[in-house]
């Protein structure tokens, strides 16, 4: 990971505007960690993106706090995307994208992934939708509870 003063040369920011970045940064961090914290979940970290508004003005460009920015987890089990990393991860199914991009590979030559079992997708459905519930605090689609939902993703995980 670079430094401050590397990123900021490397997005071609002022001053200006890269400490309105950090600081909307350190401020939308504050605030999901928080939420977070009141449902029980650790926010562990995410991700934030930025774009620069044509007045040269620094505009959040993204949803923090969704389950494919942020990596939430529940007693231990994450709940979102991690849970499919680490499963391609942990059967070397991952697609080898650092090595691809270092390479010049086009995108539309890279290998699909391999399909996820079909056992995944009411698992990682229920997780999804569970944590959507948990996180606005509104009942959408009548899923199981975030504890229900992350006990299934871990015996999913553990076969």
């Amino acid at each position: 990971m670079g430094s401050g003063p590397e990123a900021q040369r490397l997005a071609g920011l002022s001053d200006e505007q890269f400490q309105a970045m950090r600081d909307t940064t350190v401020k939308v961090n504050e605030v999901l960690t928080g939420h977070a914290r009141k449902l029980g979940l650790s926010h562990s970290d995410g991700k934030v993106e930025f774009l620069v508004s044509s007045d040269a003005g620094i505009v959040l460009a993204d949803s923090p706090g969704t389950p494919d920015e942020s990596r939430l987890m529940f007693n231990g089990v994450h709940c979102g995307k991690q849970v499919l990393r680490n499963w391609y991860v942990d059967n070397g199914l991952e697609v080898p994208v650092r090595r691809l991009i270092a390479e010049g590979v086009p995108r539309g030559r890279w290998p699909q992934p391999a399909p996820l079992p079909p056992e995944f997708l009411p698992v990682m459905s229920d997780l999804y939708r569970s944590l959507s519930e948990t996180w606005t605090g509104e009942r959408l689609w009548n899923a199981p509870d975030l504890k229900a939902a992350t006990q299934a993703v871990a015996r999913l995980i553990s076969k």
